[in-house]
């Protein structure tokens, strides 16, 4: 079934231009995730509407990598293990998680209650929270967790996480804020800063073009499939220092 949440084994595709075409991302948005899943950041997507809703989310959101295998787990339904979650991003899985939750803190108590260590749950990436709204499921805030890192001293530091976008309900638009820590994002899925703006761009400019013609599934996973083949390799960023 299309956008079946999963528990085991791999996820079925789900057309992610349903999502651009709805208004529940918009184009710069999902070039954005795309980066982020593509490099291996897991996404988390909570709300309290129907598994089923948030499911369907995170599944077009992974399918913009065609051809990955992918993994939706719920939360609420099994304990997540920590082996098991880094397990599946050793062996290159796009990995989604959901959540029935309101608000980013409440994902975090959950994601805990649900099996993992708070640093653990760091390490998780990206979490939107969905908005059921008059006009459909909206992303109301998307946040970016940061890993536990270790300063020069040695000594262990948790900054909070940030916001990378937020729906603005008058507008019905998102305000985007990810600019603010693209250094950050690029270092994350081991990209130079300047290549990971420039693949946003064309790739916002991409989904924006195929999201405004009349592309289904099929023909959309072929486009993508075309699009990253003529895309130039990425080149890992230089060792710190040099």
């Amino acid at each position: 079934m299309l956008g079946e949440l999963v528990d085991t084994g791999l996820m079925p595709p789900s057309d992610p231009l349903r999502l651009l075409r709805a208004g529940t991302v918009d184009a710069e948005l999902a070039a954005l995730l795309w980066l982020l899943l593509e490099g291996g950041v897991p996404l988390v997507v909570a709300g309290t509407d129907a598994a089923a809703a948030r499911s369907t989310i995170a599944t077009s959101l992974l399918s913009l990598h065609p051809g990955r295998e992918g993994v939706v787990l719920d939360a609420d339904a099994k304990p997540l293990r920590s082996d098991r979650l880094a397990a599946l991003l050793r062996g290159g899985v796009g990995l989604g998680v959901v959540v029935d939750a309101a608000d980013l803190p409440t994902v975090l108590q959950r994601l805990v209650a649900a099996g993992l260590p708070q640093d653990g749950v760091r390490r998780l990436g990206v979490v939107a929270i969905a908005r059921a709204t008059d006009k459909g499921a909206r992303l109301g805030s998307v946040h970016y967790l940061r890993p536990t890192e270790r300063d020069g001293q040695g000594h262990v530091q948790r900054r909070p996480p940030a916001v990378l976008a937020a729906w603005d309900e008058v507008a019905d638009a998102y305000e985007h804020y990810a600019w603010g820590i693209t250094p950050e994002l690029a270092q994350r899925v081991d990209r130079p800063q300047a290549e990971f703006e420039l693949r946003q761009r064309e790739r916002t400019a991409f989904l924006a073009e195929a999201s405004s013609d009349a592309a289904d599934m099929t023909e959309l996973t072929a486009r993508i499939q075309r699009y990253l083949e003529a895309e130039p390799p990425s080149e890992p960023m230089a060792p710190s220092g040099c």
